[in-house]
């Protein structure tokens, strides 16, 4: 079984965007983070959050997905971008991963470290409860091989803040394929467009501001590796990750049985390219 991420009650990728209105309620300014991680001038986040705009394919969105990322985009209260990670990993693999989500969710329920739950209600909709008091929806609306674009809306209730507060996330996971030797690695980046109700409490969001951005590029980093940790089972283990797999309780049965297949596949490529080394 991969190893225990550190997750400060926080989720895998698509996620971070929805924890957001669980977490915190970030002030109404941008902020963008740099490949080292530190913040950049006012000018370069305009242009940062300009340059993400632009990549988003509007014109092949239907007009309704189209309509609820522009109304975020544009008037969104946050915009942050997560430093650059990266990882070894089979493409078809990471693809299924970003794609299916649940699957790492219920991995991480069986090793008894999230609360979070996943019940995928259409092939691209699912329903989340955090175990923390919020509930979430999210959306697939766009994918290929190098972006997939998420759209999240939901509302938080509980200990940290009492009263409900809803919010919206467009979440855009930029991919990069590069070789290193005859070893896939994967490159991807974090990009938040966040847009929180009015009536959220502004002392508190400036109070957990900086602490949440910083939670959400550390979990970003740790879930990356833990993508890894599960590509390094496929080539050591298939059979164990196959196991693993089956357990997975929460996740579509079509959906499992894709990812045994494609942990088959992996595991046949790794094989013979060592082969092919020796």
């Amino acid at each position: 079984m991969p190893k225990c991420p550190t997750l400060l009650s926080l989720t895998f990728l698509p996620l971070l965007g929805v924890c957001l209105l669980w977490n915190g309620k970030l002030g109404a300014q941008d902020t963008s983070v740099t490949k080292t991680g530190d913040t950049s001038p006012a000018v370069k986040n305009i242009s940062a959050r300009e340059k993400l705009e632009a990549t988003i394919p509007w014109e092949k969105l239907t007009s309704e997905a189209r309509e609820k990322l522009q109304s975020v985009v544009t008037n969104s209260s946050v915009f942050h971008q997560s430093p650059i990670q990266k990882t070894a990993c089979d493409h078809n693999v990471y693809l299924h991963l970003i794609r299916y989500p649940e699957l790492v969710v219920n991995m991480w329920e069986l090793m008894g470290v999230s609360k979070l739950r996943m019940d995928r209600q259409q092939d691209y909709l699912i329903d989340i409860d955090d175990g923390y008091g919020t509930q979430s929806q999210l959306e697939l609306v766009y994918g290929n091989k190098n972006l997939h674009i998420f759209y999240a809306e939901g509302a938080y209730k509980g200990s940290i803040i009492p009263t409900t507060n809803k919010g919206r996330v467009v979440l855009v996971l930029e991919t990069s394929k590069s070789m290193r030797g005859q070893q896939p690695i994967m490159s991807h980046r974090l990009n938040l467009f966040i847009q929180f109700d009015k009536s959220a409490n502004q002392l508190v969001v400036k109070a957990l501001q900086g602490i949440f951005l910083k939670m959400v590029d550390m979990n970003f980093a740790e879930t990356t590796k833990f993508i890894g940790q599960i590509d390094d089972i496929i080539q050591d283990n298939p059979a164990g990750m196959k196991r693993l797999s089956d357990r997975l309780t929460r996740v579509q049965t079509p959906i499992r049985q894709q990812f045994n297949k494609l942990i088959e596949r992996a595991n046949a490529q790794y094989s013979r390219v060592a082969i092919n080394s020796d």
